[in-house]
């Protein structure tokens, strides 16, 4: 039998990454995806950011809050010359992690549970696969969190229009950051998704297994060595004190921990796929 020929490594890439684009936009489990995504974020931006910013940019309140926030470090969270985006960072920070494991939890499983991956791998190899999908999945936050920072953007020019250029480039650099942050949480999902051959126990191992390794390195670092701490490191997700507690673009200092923890998790997940049967 003739063998297939399979198109370039990088044509692959694009290929498979775009089809991440279609399964959301395309098919009913995306679209109520994004229907649920922006119906979350609709009550945040209207419920909390909007009415929290109006208190925020009151000189009064910014002077009390400081003095409040000052005793936990967070005093740069007011730095930011819109209160929107103040407000936006904070609940961003924490929210689109948790969204990403739950977004990109089906990267490869749900293939290898309806045995097509080995149709896939007819005309792509392994790596294009697990890679295609790991930028596919960062192609739908990207578009994701373009969506939100434009309405934060939006909301804060309906509120003071004279502050669009603050505006324009607290949502460029939180928008650097974000994508950064969201990095290592979508890599461990790809390393977890081909693990399993469910999207759901994909999550559920993700949260035990966070959860259960800072219970064992807390629990080692108490009483045997206390320098163990720094294997907190290992976990996604610890620089995010440090982040909100930064502002303007010294937030990028930040960002050399998760790029290290995305590396280490995807030579991770393409071991697992590469040795895994289809």
């Amino acid at each position: 039998m003739e063998q297939l020929q399979r198109p370039g490594t990088l044509r692959n890439l694009w290929i498979i990454s775009r089809f991440e684009l279609v399964r959301l936009f395309q098919t009913p489990r995306g679209l109520m995806s994004i229907a649920a995504f922006a119906m979350i974020w609709y009550f945040i931006l209207k419920e909390a950011i909007y009415r929290i910013s109006q208190y925020v940019g009151i000189p009064g309140f910014r002077e009390s809050a400081r003095d409040f926030l000052g005793q936990g470090g967070f005093t740069n969270l007011l730095e930011w010359p819109v209160a929107e985006f103040t407000v936006f960072w904070l609940f961003s920070v924490l929210l689109f992690p948790i969204f990403t494991v739950l977004i990109s939890s089906d990267q490869t499983s749900s293939d290898r549970s309806r045995g097509t991956m080995r149709f896939i791998t007819l005309r792509a190899s392994r790596d294009s696969i697990f890679f295609g999908r790991f930028l596919g999945q960062l192609m739908i936050q990207a578009l994701l969190l373009t969506g939100v920072l434009a309405a934060t953007f939006a909301m804060s020019l309906w509120t003071n229009s004279l502050n669009w250029a603050e505006a324009l480039t607290s949502a460029l650099i939180m928008g650097v950051n974000l994508m950064i942050v969201v990095l290592p949480f979508t890599a461990m999902m790809a390393f977890f998704s081909a693990s399993v051959r469910s999207s759901r126990l994909a999550i559920v191992l993700a949260i035990l297994s966070m959860g259960a390794t800072v219970g064992l390195i807390q629990l080692a670092a108490y009483h045997w060595w206390s320098k163990l701490d720094m294997l907190m490191y290992l976990i996604p997700g610890q620089q995010l004190i440090d982040l909100v507690q930064s502002n303007s673009w010294g937030t990028l200092k930040h960002a050399w921990l998760p790029i290290v923890q995305t590396i280490a998790f995807l030579l991770l997940g393409r071991t697992v796929i590469a040795r895994s049967s289809l």
